[in-house]
């Protein structure tokens, strides 16, 4: 689905009327939470999540930590749901799969670290048990049920914060925020200031590989949770964005959106960009055509998250 522009301004008529349905929504996910049992496992599990809708950089946050702790000696291995893929799992991701049948993040994932997609996170953690992982990371976990977290770290971007506050359909979050902040033990923020006072909170930043174009205009789509922080940082590449089209979030191309797109960009002489995760869904035949802005996520200070890391997970100090 793509984002309501309202999600993300003032409350408002719109959001006030459906706040109601949030209410409900974020209390049957509450109840759903407090009936499941918990499985504690023999090595330690870190969930990196986020409580809005899609688009704070939890992915990218993942993809950063597992290389930081890679860094220290660990062999981390990713857990994720596979969202959108068909494959139910437990499945290790390798070369030969397809977004359709692990999903997209799960492919992104794969290129740093051992992946395992499982529709059932805990067959998954087992299974990067067997194979011999020191810890695992569980991407996109905060709302995961089942299972002990050992290290609970939400993603919160400024561009987006928590938009209206409010959980959905009425706002962008995925549960309420008071409980879903409660149950973190760290916040990992990209950005400049968010409008809550977070604690632990561990500054970061959203590194923009350079790009040299045959043209400085661009015409930009995508297909993720919230597009407005991609087109922004075209925009600091001092890149002239001429035209955007959004699509929602996980978004499967047509050969029609593609030859639309391709238009656009040829009426206004302009290339085609678009997002690692967006390209890795593109037939090849398209993907030579198409110009890929990278991003990836530098902590401010790794070692004072790592030393927090060790702090709540003191095993990991006798693996290291």
């Amino acid at each position: 689905m793509k984002a309501p522009q309202f999600w993300y301004k003032t409350p408002g008529i719109l959001s006030t009327f459906l706040a109601p349905l949030g209410w409900i929504y974020s209390n049957i996910v509450s109840r759903i939470r407090s009936y499941k049992k918990n499985q504690k496992f023999s090595v330690p599990i870190i969930s990196v999540g986020n409580i809005v809708c899609g688009g704070a950089g939890k992915t990218p946050v993942a993809l950063s930590l597992a290389k930081l702790l890679q860094s220290k000696g660990f062999t981390v291995h990713f857990v994720t749901r596979g969202y959108k893929g068909i494959e139910i799992g437990p499945l290790k991701v390798n070369t030969q799969q397809t977004y359709q049948e692990v999903g997209d993040e799960a492919l992104l994932l794969a290129q740093q670290a051992p992946t395992w997609v499982a529709k059932k996170r805990r067959d998954g953690v087992k299974k990067a048990i067997e194979h011999g992982a020191d810890l695992v990371i569980l991407d996109d976990g905060h709302q995961t049920n089942g299972l002990v977290k050992d290290l609970s770290l939400v993603v919160v971007d400024s561009m987006q914060d928590f938009g209206n506050g409010y959980p959905l359909p009425a706002g962008p979050l995925r549960e309420n925020l008071r409980e879903g902040l409660r149950r973190a033990d760290g916040f990992v923020y990209i950005g400049k200031k968010t409008t809550l006072p977070l604690q632990p909170c561990f500054k970061a930043t959203l590194e923009l590989k350079p790009l040299t174009l045959s043209k400085k205009r661009v015409v930009a789509f995508c297909g993720i949770g919230f597009p407005q922080k991609f087109y922004r940082s075209i925009k600091d590449m001092n890149f002239n964005l001429i035209a955007t089209k959004s699509f929602p979030d996980h978004y499967v191309y047509k050969e029609a959106d593609l030859l639309r797109l391709e238009k656009l960009a040829q009426n206004h002489d302009a290339v085609l960009m678009t997002t690692r995760k967006d390209w890795i869904k593109i037939d090849p035949s398209w993907q030579e055509r198409l110009h890929v802005l990278d991003m990836s996520i530098q902590f401010q200070d790794e070692e004072e998250l790592y030393h927090f890391i060790l702090g709540k997970i003191p095993t990991l100090m006798e693996r290291s």
